[in-house]
């Protein structure tokens, strides 16, 4: 479920986390449903065990998700929209607008993207 970019210059933890999140938002998981494993997510994506633990850890500092020793990460009650998460996005988009502006996307523009993105309905598109 988890695809991950070795071109992208997002790195390997930030992408790991924003797909979690992308499947949070999507239903795969609910509210206190159990994770996959760190090791085995890490033997499915063929990635280091502390680069999905570096992405599990910011996941719970966002409150994403909750550990419980020795049985797991699960999902948090109210995983998505709390202010962290929500703030976070704000800058990424924040970000990325500033430089589209830089390089010449026009308000009118980037007003339809947001339309087209919004009226899609799909969160992966």
């Amino acid at each position: 479920m988890i695809l991950i970019d070795l071109h992208s210059r997002v790195p390997i933890y930030e992408q790991i986390k924003e797909q979690i999140i992308m499947l949070i938002n999507a239903g795969v998981y609910a509210p206190h449903d159990q994770l996959p494993s760190i090791r085995s997510l890490s033997n499915e994506l063929n990635i280091n065990v502390n680069t999905i633990k570096h992405a599990f850890a910011e996941l719970e500092k966002d409150k994403v998700i909750y550990t419980v020793q020795g049985k797991g990460n699960f999902v948090s009650e109210k995983p998505i929209g709390n202010n962290r998460i929500v703030e976070s996005a704000i800058e990424d988009i924040r970000i990325v607008i500033k430089s589209g502006k830089a390089k010449g996307v026009s308000i009118e523009d980037l007003k339809s993207l947001i339309d087209e993105i919004y009226k899609a309905g799909d969160i992966n598109d």
